[in-house]
């Protein structure tokens, strides 16, 4: 009986998540861009950048782009490789906000969850998420989602913010991160959407504890990849 109620308990709190984050990210969709720069200070352009930099796609390779935002991943994706993308997004506001920013040629948006695809199984030659997966409602089922659609050899590329290594730092963002809800109320008139982004970053685990979620959800051959001491770091991994 206790058991089932936990798993009650832990099912609507998912639910929940799945909501607010959908809420959030359809409300903020016309100033994401902005927002992303303003918190940033630009960085996360260079973060993305670095990302890909470290695949290796062919023309008639397809990646999919979970939590695609408004598309500026798949932007750099195929300014680079001249490959195909899928760009798969919860929001569909964002979705919109990415057919007016990128060239469409050889790119498929789909709106849906993470936690369950739509896609065949050994769809994709690479999978990536830039800062998507601590809003998942569920790592472990998405991770599995992501390892079912991977084509064999094929790679998972994850950037997000992460557990600075030094002290120092780590209390310098601690500051700044309290600055970020006054950046959404006066932008946006919408602090609580940048409460919930701060508090997302807290609660999200750190390399090592994300290393080990991808090994247990079947992945190898993990790598990390730490930028600015830890505030952010790739995590690749393979099927």
């Amino acid at each position: 009986m206790q058991q089932r109620l936990q798993k009650k308990s832990q099912s609507s709190n998912k639910l929940d998540k799945q909501i607010l984050v959908e809420d959030i990210f359809s409300k903020i969709s016309n100033k994401y861009d902005f927002m992303n720069d303003l918190m940033s200070l630009g960085l996360h352009r260079l973060w993305k950048k670095e990302l890909v930099n470290l695949m290796n796609l062919k023309k008639n390779e397809i990646v999919l782009d979970l939590a695609s935002g408004s598309g500026d991943l798949i932007k750099l994706i195929k300014n680079k490789y001249n490959c195909s993308c899928v760009g798969y997004d919860s929001s569909l506001n964002m979705l919109k906000t990415s057919m007016r920013k990128i060239d469409l040629k050889n790119v498929f948006l789909v709106n849906g969850r993470a936690e369950k695809m739509p896609f065949k199984t050994r769809s994709f030659n690479a999978v990536t998420a830039s800062f998507g997966v601590r809003n998942f409602s569920d790592v472990e089922q998405a991770f599995s989602e992501i390892k079912r659609v991977l084509k064999y050899e094929g790679k998972f590329y994850c950037l997000e913010f992460s557990q600075i290594n030094s002290p120092y730092l780590r209390k310098v963002f601690s500051f700044y991160s309290r600055i970020i809800p006054f950046y959404g109320k006066l932008f946006l008139n919408n602090e609580k959407a940048y409460s919930y982004l701060v508090n997302s970053i807290k609660k999200f685990p750190n390399q090592i504890q994300l290393t080990k979620k991808l090994l247990k959800a079947g992945f190898k051959n993990v790598e990390v990849i730490d930028i600015l001491d830890g505030l952010a770091s790739i995590h690749t991994a393979e099927l």
